[in-house]
């Protein structure tokens, strides 16, 4: 059994490639290094390759050729050998599985990535928010840990024809208006309405690819009070 034992040691020591099993999570639209090394920095591997798990029994090999790779995975054995390291960038939920790197006789490792995608604040609640005529509102719709979202919108609900019609500061009603903060806070897909209008009253909605949606009520009251001799006025 000793004899064994150290045989096992010798042919690891002399493959240099002793890899083992790994997790990993990132954040959806991030880049990640997934780490696979040979134990002996001077070691050479003559082959070794990078897979995903696509079913229970089925291992798809990664190429910067293959749609769902391309121009997204990069190598970094051409300057250290021993590094077999991958890095893939601008993750998408379909990068979420079961990765291996291999090397010849067998050796191994496998590494769980999890992507995480942008989880709405509130996700498919409706909110009611109170404002009056001439001032602002933010309608708050954000992403949970601080994940940007690739791509989302904001629509208001056409009462007339019953559709969810896209808000844009180019448009009429909207012009010069409205601003959102995600090119500072990605994770903020909140939206800012300025100047207040009785057009603006009604349901607004946040919808975030991938992530669900969120819907705001948003009531427009008249202007404030003021007050004249005492007097409350409401101005309508």
């Amino acid at each position: 059994m000793l004899n064994f034992y150290l045989l096992f040691i010798v042919l690891h020591v002399s493959e240099g490639c002793f890899l083992t099993k790994s997790g990993i999570t990132a954040h959806k639209g991030e880049s990640v290094l997934l780490p696979c090394s040979c134990t002996d920095l001077h070691s050479t591997p003559d082959t070794f390759s990078w897979s995903k798990l696509k079913n229970r029994y089925t291992w798809e090999e990664i190429s910067s050729e293959s749609d769902q790779y391309r121009n997204r995975v990069q190598l970094f054995n051409n300057l250290s050998p021993a590094n077999l390291s991958l890095l893939i960038s601008h993750l998408t939920e379909e990068d979420d599985g079961v990765y291996r790197c291999a090397v010849k006789h067998g050796e191994y490792t496998d590494i769980r990535l999890t992507v995480k995608v942008c989880t709405l604040v509130n996700r498919e609640k409706e909110l009611t928010i109170p404002a009056r005529e001439g001032e602002s509102v933010l309608l708050p719709c954000s992403c949970t840990d601080r994940i940007a979202s690739e791509e989302f919108t904001w629509k208001k609900l056409n009462t007339n024809r019953y559709t969810w019609e896209d808000i844009s500061n180019e448009s009429d009603q909207y012009r010069n208006r409205v601003q959102l903060f995600n090119n500072l806070s990605p994770a903020n897909l909140s939206l800012l309405i300025s100047h207040l209008t009785e057009e603006d009253d009604g349901e607004y909605r946040c919808d975030a690819k991938g992530s669900g949606y969120i819907k705001i009520r948003l009531i427009v009251r008249g202007r404030p009070y003021t007050v004249t001799n005492n007097i409350h006025t409401f101005l309508d």
